[in-house]
């Protein structure tokens, strides 16, 4: 375990940043005084594979003939929860300091929710405005949308580079009428993360109003809907009508123009967003 020099509180050796305030880690050295004898390892059992989604009968149970303490561990793996999470990321010329946030807190930011139990996937959506041209894309991860595979999806985030995105005003809405098509669980939380520092185009491509957005978030049965803004500017407050179509929160993104500073800020708010994503997973 690490343990954070700032709050104390205990970590998972694989996390960055502290599960509890998002301070960075520091790497402990150690050195083994008494080493043990070594112990020659025992292959393990190899059993069936199992879907963790197909709960198994008590008849089907028997005839894998596994023993009690087995066939428990197997049921809390199917019980287990599950959360699929697409990041709607504006990657806009000021958003540089957000990109190297998410790259760098990426697997600290899935340790902290698979600790508490819940089995998680990422994907991201990368938005500019689309009124200049500026498409929006979906990023893949050896050829699916969503990976469980948290360095995997660093090493794509870690080719993101902020630019463009014209007038002040982005395809956010858009954005999120992209991931809404997406293919999430039919098992597990549907959340979405909205990370940006400007206000919507209203209308865009797509979105003629922000009642259409609200509507459709209610009818993909999101569960959870989270708003990385500047929640004191006005322009943006517009983003807190979402929160009618799905539960969540919005996040304060932090001002100023030095990108790391803004990085680090973000890292501690990507800490209290997965607490708070493990906390409404069921």
């Amino acid at each position: 375990m690490k343990i954070c020099s700032n709050c104390g509180a205990s970590n998972l050796e694989g996390n960055n940043f502290c599960i509890e305030c998002g301070t960075a880690l520091a790497v402990v050295a150690t050195t083994n005084k008494h080493p043990q004898p070594v112990q020659t390892p025992i292959a393990p059992t190899v059993l069936p594979t199992i879907p963790p989604t197909q709960p198994l009968s008590p008849s089907e149970i028997n005839a894998y003939g596994l023993g009690q303490q087995v066939q428990q561990k197997l049921q809390q793996l199917q019980n287990k929860r599950s959360a699929d999470i697409m990041f709607v990321l504006d990657c806009t010329g000021s958003m540089q300091g957000e990109i190297e946030a998410i790259k760098d807190a990426i697997i600290s930011f899935a340790n902290t929710i698979e600790s508490d139990g819940v089995r998680v996937r990422v994907g991201l959506i990368e938005f500019r405005d689309r009124l200049i041209q500026e498409e929006h894309r979906v990023l893949t991860f050896n050829g699916e949308i969503f990976t469980r595979d948290a360095v995997a999806f660093r090493n794509e985030v870690a080719k993101l580079r902020a630019g463009g995105g014209g007038d002040e005003p982005e395809s956010s809405l858009d954005a999120i009428l992209l991931a809404l098509r997406q293919p999430f669980t039919d098992t597990g939380s549907k959340v979405i993360v909205l990370v940006t520092d400007a206000p919507p185009h209203i209308p865009d491509i797509e979105t003629h109003n922000i009642d259409q957005v609200t509507q459709a978030i209610r009818n993909t049965g999101v569960q959870q809907l989270y708003l990385v803004i500047r929640t004191q500017e006005q322009s943006s407050q517009v983003y807190l009508k979402l929160l009618e179509g799905a539960r969540g929160l919005a996040f304060e993104l932090g001002k100023g123009d030095d990108f790391r500073q803004r990085a680090e800020d973000f890292k501690r708010t990507l800490m209290s967003l997965g607490k708070t994503i493990s906390q409404a997973t069921r």
